[in-house]
């Protein structure tokens, strides 16, 4: 008896049905033509791998068309290059048939040599970038191709290192919008200097030639907020758990922290405090200072604010006259004095 009584209330008002069948007949219009867009994007895309890569037109030209048609088309095609630049790479008749070793070798020393190029100013530039395009909403998520792919097992020539925290809200290449090979990536839990982590962060130096090094921080990090804790509270921990955050507290100015009142402040300052800490101690490495001084090295710290995705640099090493990163006030020098 419901179902009838409901039937004939449709039926009683015919314009609701007509509204459900044109409704209907706009949805259906609207899935063919996505269908229809992205089947003729796609066609066009592998158009210009095929003719255009192995003309004389312009590759970046062409890397830069395929990846406005990729943010445009609803199949989700992503750009095939780093985010740091464009580098031609094979045509899809040479991929689909495979590539030689030599070939792989050739593109690898090609993208070392671009990376050798930029100057610390550059890539630290480029970082920030990325970063914006991250917090924005823009960010290109770089995958590299199979061919770029295979170069890498040659080689790698990162141009940052990056000493983070293990926290896994706070992924280095995805917050700077980076792909495979840009980063050196270093995560140890309140990215402190060890014997470990200093270790491959002179690795990336002197061996990667990597052209910035980053101490980040974040917001809400626990190993700060469990360093905060008296010492006797600390030493309930086990044994090499206790030892980080002692060594991490040792570094802290809890004189000048307990003055701060609003939580969120005295969260991210001490965290600032910390990393400002760890840079202290970079800064006084005379081999490092030697490649600051002639330019190829710059060492800056910086703050991963969670809540909104920026990244905030401060406490920039760098050669005299260089540009900076803006400051921040109210944070001494080198954080504890």
């Amino acid at each position: 008896h419901c179902s009838g009584a409901v039937a004939f209330a449709v039926m009683d008002r015919p314009e609701v049905v007509l509204g459900c069948v044109a409704l209907a007949v706009t949805a259906v219009a609207i899935v063919q033509s996505i269908d229809k867009r992205r089947a003729s994007r796609d066609q066009l895309l592998l158009g210009i791998l095929r003719r255009g890569l192995t003309s004389t037109r312009d590759p970046e030209d062409m890397c830069s068309r395929a990846v406005e048609m990729a943010s445009e088309s609803p199949s989700g095609l992503r750009r095939v290059s780093s985010s740091v630049s464009f580098r031609s790479v094979p045509s899809s008749d040479a991929l689909a048939e495979g590539f030689t070793m030599e070939e792989a070798r050739e593109h690898a020393q090609q993208g070392a040599s671009e990376a050798m190029s930029r100057t610390p100013a550059d890539v630290l530039l480029e970082l920030q970038r990325g970063n914006a395009r991250f917090w924005m909403g823009t960010a290109q998520r770089p995958e590299k191709s199979a061919f770029e792919r295979r170069s890498l097992i040659l080689s790698q020539y990162p141009s940052v290192a990056v000493l983070g925290c293990s926290d896994s809200r706070v992924p280095v290449e995805i917050v700077f919008d980076q792909g495979l090979g840009d980063l050196f990536v270093i995560r140890v839990a309140g990215n402190a200097l060890s014997l470990s982590t200093n270790a491959s962060l002179q690795y990336a130096i002197h061996h990667l030639k990597v052209k910035v090094v980053v101490v980040m921080g974040h917001e809400g990090c626990g190993a700060i907020k469990a360093a905060q804790l008296d010492e006797e509270t600390i030493k309930k921990e086990p044994a090499d758990l206790a030892k980080a955050l002692l060594g991490i507290k040792s570094g802290l100015d809890e004189t000048r922290l307990k003055c701060i009142h609003d939580p969120r402040s005295h969260d991210r300052e001490a965290v600032v405090c910390n990393v400002a800490n760890q840079v202290k101690q970079l800064a006084q490495d005379q081999a490092l200072m030697d490649l600051v001084n002639k330019d190829e090295l710059t060492i800056v710290g910086a703050f991963y604010e969670i809540s909104s995705g920026i990244v905030d640099f401060f406490n920039q090493v760098s050669v005299p006259g260089s540009p900076r990163v803006p400051g921040r006030k109210g944070v001494s020098k080198w954080g504890k004095k």
